[in-house]
């Protein structure tokens, strides 16, 4: 007897099954122009960002991922019309407010702040709560592609710029270099190493919490708490692969100071400094990809148990079924 294989069904058969119908398709289509020219200076405004700032040039890629995700999570999609909710009003009436205090009180970043309630207000209005159920993580992503305010962004680089001197200080003093930390430098004995605000580590930084927060969204199988702790581990491993990245760089000064006789000491010096820079996404990757192989090891989750039949219940077997099954667990 021969069993039938269900064919897969390639991406456009995929996709034209998962189309609403014509008219919901209509109303749709004339939502994201309404709100593509409403927000057309806020989405300039970003393109400059993302293209003039290296601390936000993984910008381009936060509205990608977030269609990603709504791909995958694409069986909870509601494709019946007429199932919007009225809640769908706070979220922009939160909207509005922020708009209205950005040009009231001239603040630059609330436009952008803005578009993440905007976002959410329109799904819950077409969708209804299951909706947002459905496209809440990619909702919450987008945040990755905001500028942080200039107040935050100056406090998270100095404290990041101290952290990374004195760490790396202490790690540069214990491989037997030299070395003294003053404020943000770090006296070598062939010459100063600045920590300058490119070299604090908040590009890195901010990269790795959307590292880290994909992650946590794509590790479905794993529990919350799990996930969660993904997420707090993002500036930990983003200061250790910045302060890798320093000593690196100090160890590297202090060989080719000695060599300082025969060869292009600056432009030697140069080429350190970038290729370590270029290591950093590596080392916190692969310091990412370590936890997560840790924790699997680690904690190890219990098989899961057979159901008791009826006949096992009604025959009073149920305490030493569920006795055997323990034992047969930590067999396991």
């Amino acid at each position: 007897m021969e069993i039938a294989v269900p064919a897969k069904t390639s991406f456009l058969e995929e996709f034209k099954r998962l189309l609403p119908e014509r008219k919901v398709l209509l109303a749709w289509l004339v939502v994201i122009v309404a709100f593509v020219w409403f927000h057309w200076s806020s989405f300039c405004h970003l393109t400059r960002t993302w293209w003039q700032e290296e601390d936000y040039q993984h910008g381009f890629f936060v509205p990608l991922f977030a269609l990603v995700l709504l791909w995958l999570r694409r069986d909870m999609i509601v494709q019946s019309p007429g199932h919007g909710s009225w809640w769908g009003l706070p979220f922009f009436g939160l909207w509005a407010l922020m708009r209205w205090v950005a040009i009231y009180f001239n603040y630059e970043n609330l436009p952008e702040m803005s578009l993440i309630p905007c976002v959410a207000g329109v799904v819950v209005f077409v969708g209804g709560w299951r909706a947002l159920r459905w496209a809440w993580p990619s909702v919450v992503f987008l945040i990755f592609m905001l500028p942080l305010p200039g107040f935050v962004q100056g406090f998270a680089s100095r404290q990041l710029q101290q952290a990374a001197t004195t760490f790396s200080c202490y790690i540069i003093q214990t491989l037997g270099i030299p070395a003294v930390a003053q404020g943000i430098v770090i006296q070598l004995t062939e010459k100063p190493l600045e920590i300058a605000r490119a070299c604090s580590g908040l590009r890195m930084m901010m990269l790795f919490f959307a590292i880290c927060v994909a992650a946590a969204f794509l590790a479905t199988h794993k529990p919350l708490w799990e996930r969660l702790l993904i997420v707090a581990s993002a500036p930990p491993i983003a200061v250790l692969s910045n302060v890798l990245r320093i000593v690196v760089t100090a160890a590297v000064y202090d060989i080719v100071g000695r060599w300082s006789s025969t060869i292009d000491v600056d432009r030697v010096e140069q080429i350190i400094h970038d290729w370590a820079g270029f290591l950093m996404m590596p080392v916190g990757l692969l310091l990412l990809w370590a936890e997560m192989s840790l924790l699997s090891k680690l904690l190890i989750a219990p098989p899961p148990a057979r159901p008791l039949m009826i006949g096992e219940v009604l025959a009073g077997q149920s305490t030493e079924v569920a006795t055997e099954r323990v034992l047969e667990g930590r067999q396991r």
